[in-house]
């Protein structure tokens, strides 16, 4: 299958940034990945980033931001997956991502 060229754009301790590296470790997606100092945030990046957070991806020359945006994203241009098929099941599963962004929030 092919891809376009995806940069995952991140910070290695950030918990977000993770949600995409798991999936696109898991769906063998191939990537590059930039890390960031975000507390010198380079001029490329404040210039791309609408909110000045991470992750970012940029697909091409298009940017997504927000993790479970990338997420999603990384999902539907993949064949399998992740979230079952039924609606009800697959708005579960995103109920609980939300969940868990909460506690990261919280604990963080």
């Amino acid at each position: 299958m092919s891809y376009p060229h995806l940069e995952l754009v991140s910070h290695h301790l950030c918990p977000y940034a993770q949600r995409a590296v798991i999936l696109l470790r898991e769906k063998d997606i191939p990537h590059q990945k930039t890390s960031i100092d975000l507390a010198n945030q380079p001029d490329w990046f404040r210039q791309i980033s609408p909110l000045g957070k991470i992750p970012l991806l940029k697909v091409d020359a298009a940017v997504l931001f927000e993790s479970v945006v990338i997420c999603e994203h990384l999902d539907e241009i993949t064949p399998g997956s992740l979230h079952p098929s039924d609606p009800l099941e697959k708005a579960k599963h995103r109920a609980w991502i939300e969940f868990s962004a909460n506690i990261l929030v919280t604990t963080a």
